[in-house]
């Protein structure tokens, strides 16, 4: 131990250089890395910031670590919380023996617990929750600081205190802490009593921000590294081994880095790095590609490749008062602890960039692309176009003749030329060296543009398909603009092209109006003829694979494989197979991924990876299992452009979306295996909790199970359900949005409870979590009961056999009748409890979460397309004056009558639930508020409340009125309740102020 090793002296191998040489080193050092700081490419950060209302109750955020199950553990000024994805809870129980919540530091434990210091004392995180360890002492006060406590092999921690290192260990007694260091070389090094930071290496060696230096504790022998090594005087806040092998360390307003193979620290200090403020959280953090992060005055510091890159405020990220903490969670997003602005969440840190007007982009939509050169990125907008450099960030707006029409296609042809066409109909051409020149207009609105082979451009319109010759004679010629060859004028013209490709086959495909039609040199335009293609389908996108494969999506909502069924690489070489090859297409079946979403675009890279973006997010397929990415994930805006889809030359995505371009970089690593896994985190019965990591028995009861449960998931959450059943009372599976199951009145016998996750986004279904355990039956159902019975029966046959058979019979009806009324009780009880959880004490409605449960099921039911479904909100008018001068008892029989007139007046299956106070929430499925009908039917619903006065018990009638909010839910909608509610509110609302006693109806 540490404190117990022989005493080494204080040295360095470097020697000591002159006052005047340290100076000039550390004047030129600071030029050099001032130098090496630039403003990342103007870009949009993805970004979600938790506040409040997320349940994080307090903004000042200090420190974060990930479970090993995906959660993230929190700590604020004032508590420790924890985020699953779905939810941010606290930990810290009001009760724990903690005067002052500032949580300082964590560290993982190694054992998939988190050790958490705070300013009042330290405390373990564990599966059984937080314990707060007493150490037979006065509670260590930790330092604030990013890494003031590190685990040790051991099992315990080291502690930078207030007053020195402790070492805090478990005996078997109980925790024990004591200084880390003898007192001897306390009082020889007194930096040891100032201890700013603490790493402990795997072989077992430690690093501390000792006083104003650096201070390496190894086998029993204490170092000290400051300027004679390169590090100015600082009070080192926090300290890294990156993958590489070098040691990072950070100060209030210095960077240091020790390479592997030597003790001398490098000076990497940014400018502006924290000179404005001061600062006890200096965090330090490696990302999965080996890039070290750390915060400065207004954002964000990166290193790499020899230089740093800030991300700040010109990106979007507000950090108020600084960055506290920084941690990649295991998905490689990253989070970012702020002071005083609460968790921020850096969504597709890894992968995805934006580009918006907010970089100088002429509009935010975005149509299409067209890479010039390497680095160098055309985007056509609903404004013009603009040249992009995204390794610098620049946007170079040139707008072709002044025009800021909408730029529907982007197209270079084989001669150099590139081509530009806007939605009023006007075509542009440039020339190597030369500026935009308008060469036609007049054409109906262009979709797309296509380099044809051998030269020339074809041209597909809402209009039309058109074909623009290749330059011929002298360079001043216009160009002209003709119907597509090869087919009558008026048939090029009727028809309307969407999007077009051409195959490493050398044949152009079109998608159409009148289905796919084909060029190639050899046939001109033919229309091939495609088995299982419906005949006259309208197709709308369309894509050519590297192996002559075609990707093509129809306009109703089906993704196709178009194959041919011969060899198609004779199209174009003198061979038939441009007009006699045989076809078929085989429908994809993404299933609940792609849905009812419109496809705006289709890509096949140069992966063979299928890309399909949509007007809800991108689709991506590698053979495997779908997945979609939408805002979660980074994407800049889920509504995506048609045909604002291409590959870069790097390998790059680019998408055009209605707020925006978003690169997708290094995409081969984008479908990497999601993880997700469930654990139970609460089981109670009657109030009392019970194990989650093993069987248990129990005595039977009416009281309810209530099984909670988290998958820590970060991203695409809106498709994440679970699975679940409760083998021994249903085999049968259930799906529920929910975090947690309730089941009541259990009878007696043995049980094993079973759930999964499934994500459709992220293509993943999680290993079965399954919890054992036994109801003991009642006592008159119990063995030894029955067996008694049994054996009573037998003595009275034994002592009178002349009365054996009567008495038999009469006991066995005795039995039967106990058993049939205890039977009775426990179906009674059961259904008296269901009742009670499902209804409201005193109208007789469904309470708040029965009517919730129901309306969420027939949203459901609509949104696959069943049916319609209508949401009706009823509040009583002037209630509260029916309170206020008739009395509560009065405005008890006025909501009773209410609940008797609605169910007396509504349909068998419509449903009635209490919503809060005097509001109710009606369910009324099948009913559409797009028919005539329905909006009657509604309105009678509302009218029927005050059509006759109520009794309140005076014996004078009281006449009371209602407004209602209705909204109706189409099929198909994909809306969800709390969006639905809320506009029915809002209708309620406007029912309210435009007079009462009316419905406000919303479809």
């Amino acid at each position: 131990m540490p404190s117990s090793a022989t005493l080494a002296p204080l040295a360095s191998p470097a020697p000591r250089r002159s006052a005047p040489i340290r100076f000039a080193r550390w004047i030129l050092a600071g030029l050099l890395a001032g130098a090496l700081v630039a403003t990342a490419p103007a870009q949009d950060l993805a970004l979600t910031t938790h506040t409040q209302s997320d349940g994080l109750s307090n903004l000042s955020v200090t420190a974060m670590v990930q479970l090993p199950d995906g959660r993230l553990v929190i700590g604020t000024e004032n508590g420790l919380y924890r985020h699953d994805g779905a939810r941010i809870t606290r930990i810290d129980a009001p009760d724990l023996s903690l005067v002052n919540r500032h949580v300082s530091s964590l560290a993982p434990d190694g054992r998939g617990g988190v050790w958490v210091g705070m300013i009042s004392g330290v405390a373990r995180l564990g599966p059984q929750g937080l314990e707060v360890i007493d150490a037979g002492g006065p509670a260590l006060s930790v330092r604030q600081g990013h890494r003031t406590i590190a685990a040790t092999a051991d099992g315990g921690a080291l502690v930078a205190a207030m007053d020195g290192l402790y070492a805090l260990r478990r005996d078997g007694s109980g925790w024990r802490a004591a200084p880390a260091f003898a007192q001897a070389l306390r009082d020889r090094e007194p930096s040891l009593a100032d201890i700013h930071a603490v790493l402990v290496e795997p072989d077992g060696s430690w690093w501390l921000g000792c006083g104003r230096a650096l201070c390496r504790w190894r086998d029993g022998a204490l170092t000290r590294f400051g300027e004679r090594e390169g590090l100015k005087p600082a009070r080192w806040g926090d300290l890294l081994r990156t993958r590489d092998g070098a040691l990072w360390a950070r100060g209030q307003t210095q960077v240091a880095r020790q390479a592997p193979t030597t003790d001398r620290f490098e000076d990497l200090t940014p400018s502006r790095l924290g000179d404005s403020t001061v600062r006890l959280h200096l965090p330090l953090a490696e990302d999965a590609q080996g890039r070290v992060l750390t915060s400065s005055d207004d954002g964000v510091l990166r290193w790499q490749t020899g230089r740093w890159t800030r991300f700040g405020a010109e990106h979007g990220l507000d950090v108020g008062s600084g960055v506290h903490a920084i941690l990649q969670d295991r998905d490689h997003d990253l989070w970012l602890g702020t002071a005083g602005h609460g968790l921020v969440h850096w969504r597709g840190y890894e992968h995805w960039r934006q580009w918006t007007r907010r970089q100088g982009v002429p509009s935010d939509d975005l149509w299409t692309f067209l890479e010039e050169a390497p680095g160098r990125m055309w985007l056509g907008t609903g404004n013009g176009a603009a040249l992009l450099d995204p390794d610098s960030g620049r946007v170079d707006v040139r707008t072709p003749g002044g025009t800021s029409d909408q730029v529907g296609g982007l197209a270079r042809d084989e001669a150099g030329q590139l081509w530009m066409a806007t939605y009023s109909g006007e075509l542009f051409r440039r020339r190597a060296g030369e500026a935009w020149q308008r060469v036609a207009k007049g054409l109906p609105l262009v979709f797309v543009l296509q380099p044809a082979l051998g030269g020339g451009m074809w041209v597909g319109a809402d209009r039309g398909l058109f074909f623009v010759p290749p330059a011929s004679g002298a360079t001043g010629t216009p160009p002209r603009v003709v119907p597509a060859p090869g087919m009558a004028a008026d048939r090029a013209k009727s028809l309307a092209v969407f999007s077009a490709c051409t195959s490493p086959q050398r044949r152009t495909w079109f998608a159409t109006s009148a289905g796919l039609i084909a060029h190639d040199e050899a046939h001109g335009m033919t229309t091939p003829a495609i088995a299982g293609l419906p005949d006259g389908l309208s197709i709308e996108k369309v894509t050519c694979g590297r192996d002559g494969t075609l990707w093509v999506a129809s306009r109703d909502h089906r993704l196709w494989r178009v194959a041919s069924t011969v060899d198609d690489r004779g199209a174009g070489n003198g061979s038939d197979a441009g007009v006699g090859d045989a076809w078929r297409a085989d429908a994809l079946q993404p299933g609940e991924v792609l849905g009812r979403r419109t496809v705006m675009a289709l890509l096949s890279d140069r992966r063979g990876w299928l890309w399909v973006t949509t007007d809800d997010g991108v689709l991506v397929w590698n053979g495997g299992p779908w997945r979609r990415f939408d805002d979660s994930n980074g994407l800049g805006w889920n509504d995506c452009n048609q045909n604002a889809l291409v590959e870069d030359a790097a390998g790059d995505i680019w998408i055009g979306t209605s707020r925006g371009a978003t690169q997708v970089i290094a995409p081969e690593r984008l479908l990497d295996p999601a993880r997700v896994a469930l654990h139970l985190t609460r089981v109670t019965r009657d109030q009392v909790s019970m194990p989650l990591d093993r069987a248990w028995t129990a005595d039977w009861s009416a009281g309810a199970l209530e099984i909670a449960w988290a998958a820590p998931v970060f991203r695409n959450r809106a498709t994440q359900q679970v699975r679940y059943r409760l083998r021994g009372l249903d085999e049968q599976w259930r799906t529920t949005a929910h975090e947690d199951v309730v089941f009541p009145a259990l009878p007696g016998g043995r049980y094993v409870f079973e759930a999964r996750v499934e994500n459709i986004d992220l293509g993943l279904v999680s290993e079965l979590a399954a919890l054992p355990f036994e109801i003991r039956p009642p006592w008159w159902r119990s063995a030894w009961a029955l067996a008694a019975a049994g054996a009573l029966a037998v003595a009275l046959i034994a002592l009178a056999h002349r009365w054996r058979v009567r008495a038999w019979v009469r006991r066995q009806r005795e039995l039967e009748g106990l058993v049939g009324r205890r039977t009775a009780e426990l179906k009674a009880s059961y259904e008296q409890m269901r009742t009670l959880a499902l209804t409201d004490g005193l109208t007789g409605a469904m309470n708040r979460r029965a009517i919730t449960d129901l309306a969420a099921r027939e949203i459901a039911r609509a949104r696959r397309g069943d049916a319609a479904v209508t949401l009706m909100l009823i509040d009583i008018d002037h209630f509260k004056r029916i309170n206020d001068t008739h009395g509560h008892p009065a405005g008890d029989a006025v909501l009773t009558q209410l609940v008797l007139r609605l169910k007396a007046t509504m349909r068998d299956y419509d449903a009635i639930g209490r919503w809060g106070g005097e509001e109710f929430l009606l369910v009324l499925p099948g009913l559409s508020m797009a028919q005539e009908q329905g909006r009657r039917r509604a309105q009678a619903l509302q009218r029927c409340i005050g059509d006759q006065p109520f009794d309140i018990g005076t014996g004078t009638p009281l006449a009371a009125t209602c407004s209602a909010g209705v909204v109706g839910v189409p099929p198909a909608c994909d809306e969800s309740l709390e969006a639905l509610v809320a506009r029915a509110d809002a209708a309620l609302y406007d029912a309210k102020h435009g007079g009462r006693d009316r419905a406000v109806i919303v479809s």
